[in-house]
């Protein structure tokens, strides 16, 4: 089983993990001669040989750092940031659907996904749905450039949606109910100038359904 701790364990990037039920099929998987040099390790009664369980041999301590939070957060810290993500997901997923621009489609864990739909456009014709994959394509890039917040896109029934993931224990309400007002105005802002670009995607009237 494969564990990301830089995820929903809040360590640094490059942590990963792997459980594994039989030590010795992980061991057998990866030993390989021995120079020489490694005799003193091979020695000691209960050295264990790191690169004898992975591909790497040189390596950093990286195991540190999730042992060091493990120990200072603890169990309880983990379910309560854990939790307050999911629940600052589901805020985020309510706050987009009550919003008149922005079309919702999934919201699981700490992932929710939408996206920004000009309140005079219908999605459901082949034009504006071209239309609105390049305008959020555009959106996301600017949005990511303009150092506001950082969201990843998602594509859900070949729909191009903006992606929200909350794994940082910073990230705060005012966080969240900030965004859609920062996305709806940089949307506004790049059909504006779109917009002339595509003459044969027509106003439907009336607000967005989802």
């Amino acid at each position: 089983m494969a564990v990301d701790p830089h995820k929903w364990l809040y360590a640094p990037l490059d942590a990963g993990c792997t459980l594994v039920r039989d030590r010795n099929a992980l061991h057998d998987a990866f030993t390989q001669s021995r120079p020489s040099y490694y005799r003193l390790l091979q020695d000691a009664e209960e050295a264990v040989n790191y690169f004898e369980y992975s591909p790497e041999n040189s390596r950093g301590f990286r195991a540190l750092k999730i042992w060091l939070a493990i120990r200072q957060v603890g169990r309880e810290g983990y379910a309560q940031m854990i939790g307050d993500d999911i629940r600052l997901s589901q805020t985020l997923f309510e706050l987009a659907a009550a919003h008149p621009h922005l079309q919702v489609f999934r919201q699981g864990l700490s992932i929710a996904t939408f996206r920004y739909v000009p309140r005079d456009l219908q999605p459901g014709d082949e034009k504006v749905e071209e239309y609105l994959n390049r305008l959020n394509t555009e959106l996301l890039h600017r949005l990511q450039k303009s150092g506001e917040a950082f969201l990843t896109n998602a594509v859900i029934g070949g729909a191009f949606v903006l992606r929200s993931c909350i794994v940082n224990f910073r990230t705060s309400l005012a966080d969240i109910r900030a965004l859609p007002d920062i996305i709806t105005r940089l949307g506004a802002e790049l059909d504006a100038a779109l917009r002339p670009e595509h003459p044969r995607v027509q106003p439907a009237g009336g607000a967005v359904t989802t």
